[in-house]
């Protein structure tokens, strides 16, 4: 079994209030409590584990507890640097591995220590929140301001539209494939 947990979340998000603000052309302070979710709700819908992306969008540290090295383990997210790999039974020390590339994820490959559980930290993520790329920024904004302008669920027809096609093109080319 392996479990992940993010231990270290991202100093900032990857849109700003004043950007968001901008964005829906919003000039008074009454609604910043408001506009912050929305802001929230976007960064959560594409970043991390659970998100759209399947990515990290800003920097943010994470660690891996794999009960038995019994083989190459891929890591979750591209735009990954590991920070440590220790074994977990014992005194910690570290475990000796290589790391390759498989596609756009990192992969490490345990040198020695078959069997035995690891603890694996790493930081991912494009860097500080301008490092985002432009298009994830967009789909961001356009986010907000939808549900700036929609403060209930809307339907198109007889179907509801989960993203818009603008939104989902904008982030389609930073998607990871999963396989």
């Amino acid at each position: 079994m392996t479990i992940l947990v993010r231990t270290t979340a991202p100093a900032e998000a990857p849109i700003t209030l004043s950007e968001a603000k901008a964005q829906i052309r919003v000039d008074h302070n009454e609604e910043d409590v408001l506009i912050q979710h929305y802001i929230d709700a976007a960064t959560s819908l594409l970043d991390g584990s659970a998100g759209l992306l399947g990515r990290c969008l800003v920097t943010q540290s994470w660690k891996m507890e794999v009960d038995a090295l019994t083989g190459p383990i891929l890591l979750p997210f591209p735009d990954t640097v590991i920070d440590e790999a220790k074994f977990a039974d014992g005194d910690a020390e570290d475990v000796p591995y290589r790391r390759e590339m498989c596609g756009q994820r990192p992969v490490l490959i345990p040198l020695q220590g078959w069997g035995r559980s690891a603890v694996i930290s790493f930081t991912a993520g494009y860097g500080a929140p301008q490092d985002v790329p432009a298009t994830l920024r967009q789909a961001m904004l356009l986010l907000i301001a939808h549900w700036y302008d929609n403060r209930e669920a809307v339907t198109i027809g007889a179907a509801g539209a989960p993203l818009s096609m603008a939104v989902d093109a904008l982030i389609a080319p930073s998607r990871l494939q999963r396989v």
